[in-house]
């Protein structure tokens, strides 16, 4: 399954990226290929369960460099078309470059190798681009619901208090930041470091009060 994003701006210049859900490589890569903040021990996330003996390079760094890359000089107040392409349908928003960016390296994000990432792969799968924040906070529960329901049919269990979801939030803050120092040394403009500060603001709001938000859409199931 590919997922296409491009982004059309003002002046002419065009930015597409074709990214495929199943991506593959291998776990020592040739460092003379990928820029130095992709390696695995540059601002590694400090809950990262991989190591430099089996792991060369982090994963999101990996297929997240050339879209930090085309987009290290556009900053991201800059207006934009942008036309996002998937097996099922076709979406365009005229938006400014950030919304797209966070939009582009949160499918990324999620559709990683990161083991940190893997419990949002099912949301990936089902991508929905420019998701406001009821349809993420909707998004996220509904995935992480249906994920304990394959675990109580093998294990017996279920986590209705989302406990699970929260810790998973508070790693993601961790990563997030983490990441974003990694960025940081990658390009001097604002449009990627917006975008991971912005991810870090819904990760840490999910966190801390996802009964707050679950309350705010509580009245459409009544």
């Amino acid at each position: 399954m590919f997922i296409e994003y491009t982004f059309t701006l003002d002046d002419g210049k065009v930015l597409q990226y074709k990214i495929d859900f199943d991506r593959t490589r291998g776990h020592f890569l040739d460092k003379k290929l990928y820029p130095n903040w992709t390696q695995l021990d540059f601002h590694q996330c400090p809950n990262c369960p991989l190591n430099l003996d089996k792991d060369s390079h982090c994963p999101v760094a990996i297929d997240a460099h050339e879209i930090v890359l085309g987009f290290k000089e556009i900053f991201s107040c800059k207006e934009v078309d942008i036309h996002v392409i998937t097996p099922e349908r076709e979406y365009f928003k005229r938006a400014d470059a950030q919304t797209g960016l966070r939009a582009l390296i949160g499918f990324v994000m999620a559709s990683s190798a990161c083991p940190l990432l893997f419990h949002m792969r099912g949301m990936a799968y089902y991508h929905l681009p420019f998701a406001s924040l009821d349809e993420t906070v909707y998004r996220v529960t509904s995935s992480y619901l249906l994920h304990q329901y394959y675990v109580y049919k093998k294990e017996g269990h279920i986590d209705l208090e989302f406990e699970g979801l929260k810790k998973h939030f508070k790693e993601m803050q961790t990563l997030n930041y983490h990441f974003l120092e990694r960025i940081r040394a990658a390009c001097d403009a604002d449009s990627n470091l917006n975008v991971l500060a912005t991810l870090f603001t819904i990760s840490s709001m999910l966190s801390l009060s996802l009964e707050r938000h679950l309350k705010e859409i509580e009245y459409l199931f009544e």
